[in-house]
């Protein structure tokens, strides 16, 4: 009798670990969407078949929920970048293997890490602990490729951020676009690990022409003038909400960011909600002056350093637009319809850009459209994912991020570059 028993007791183990890998993969769907605090338990069980009670067979409570998903999906990086570690060749390869691993289709579904600061501190520091060991094994990666000559020279740490940035982007960015195609998810897995090694520009194409890089900002800053108490209550909204996620703020902390109380932000807004729209409305006038400013450029590798540059000053600078981030339906359908249209004419632009570059032979020949999707995770999540104490000098790092996006993280620069500054 012991070996029926044995088995039987090894099929309910079996049983309950499947279904609670299948409780953190429709989670992390649920968190990308809408975050922690916002997340919709009841009807994440129902999409399961589960009653919410029997949800708790498989975590305490909506914090413990969120740190399984959080740390399973840094497992799952990890074991990427152990898998990565093992390939033939040489360090280039295996950062090209980890990216085409990362996105490869069918794989159980990673939850962004936006909302890390919303769960208690024991929690926090767990998360964020899994999270510096896979950052420490892609810098190691990237750094055996400085060694070896197959990766060009660059801050391994801030080339690490910007290929996890591309990658979490991946994960939001159809969300956000209301793109909805699983074949586009295809086509999008199949170019960026292209985008990431080579970049976009044309081969042998290296642009000399300085970058008139302070009076383009100093520009953007005066259309955005901090003398409007809507501004600065925006500014300082965002800068948290980007640190420490939009559930790891909350209205006092803005307020005490400006040194105002509570009831100035209700002065303004009805509820936090309403605060966070606005500040992803002003996001978008952002961005959107920023692609009409980079537009004027001669060719559209001229356009996307200058776009690139600027979006990455904008992210570390004082302007700090609200990066497109883990909420997208704590909104209103109105607002969800506003949001996409707005992230959709982005998206229009970017790929007539990338169309034009093709055109006057200053980008490659590409797929135009995933490439534009994915290209703003350079620089979006920036703010969260590169906090002030780790960040090199924001001019040096606009440019590098942009030589990133151009150039690849392979191909070296070509002899007589000489920068951007």
């Amino acid at each position: 009798m012991a070996v029926p028993e044995e088995r039987s007791t090894k099929l309910r183990d079996a049983s309950r670990a499947a279904r609670r890998e299948a409780v953190l993969d429709e989670a992390a769907h649920e968190f990308n969407r809408r975050g922690v605090a916002s997340a919709r338990l009841a009807e994440l069980a129902r999409r399961l078949g589960l009653s919410r009670a029997s949800l708790y067979n498989y975590c305490r409570d909506r914090e413990d929920l969120a740190r399984q998903c959080y740390i399973r999906s840094c497992e799952l990086t990890g074991q990427t970048l152990s898998r990565a570690a093992l390939f033939p060749g040489r360090g280039i390869d295996r950062i090209a293997a980890f990216v085409r691993l990362s996105l490869e289709y069918g794989r159980p579904p990673i939850a962004v890490l936006n909302e890390i600061s919303y769960l208690p501190e024991t929690h926090q520091a767990e998360v964020r602990s899994a999270r510096s060991d896979n950052v420490s094994a892609l810098v190691a990666l990237i750094e055996q490729g400085i060694a070896d000559g197959s990766v060009r020279p660059c801050r391994a740490r801030l080339a690490c951020e910007t290929i996890f940035g591309v990658l979490e982007w991946a994960t939001l960015s159809r969300t956000w676009a209301q793109i909805s195609d699983e074949g586009f998810a295809i086509r999008m897995a199949a170019a960026i690990p292209s985008m990431i090694l080579d970049g976009v520009a044309a081969n042998d194409v290296v642009l000399s022409r300085p970058l008139a890089l302070e009076a383009r900002f100093d520009d953007l800053i005066a259309a955005f003038s901090c003398d409007d108490r809507w501004e600065e209550l925006a500014r300082a909204g965002s800068r948290l909400f980007n640190a420490r996620g939009v559930d790891g703020v909350s209205l006092d902390d803005i307020a005490a960011e400006v040194g105002a109380t509570k009831g100035l932000i209700y002065h303004y807004f009805d509820t936090k909600r309403a605060f966070v729209a606005f500040c992803y409305q002003r996001s978008f006038r952002l961005f959107e002056r920023i692609m009409t400013v980079s537009d004027a450029e001669p060719t559209a590798l001229e356009a996307a350093r200058t776009s690139s540059t600027l979006n990455v000053l904008a992210q570390l600078g004082e302007l700090q637009p609200l990066s497109l981030g883990t909420n997208y339906e704590i909104f209103s359908p109105d607002q969800q319809r506003e949001f996409s249209e707005a992230t959709q004419a982005l998206f229009r632009r970017s790929v007539a850009r990338i169309r034009r570059g093709i055109s006057d032979g200053s980008i490659r020949n590409m797929d135009a459209e995933p490439i534009a999707l994915a290209s703003a995770g350079v620089f979006n999540s920036l703010g969260h994912r590169l906090p002030p104490s780790e960040r090199p000098e924001s001019v040096s790092t606009a440019i590098e991020i942009s030589d990133f996006l151009l150039y690849g993280i392979r191909r070296p620069f070509a002899s007589g570059h000489q920068g951007y500054a």
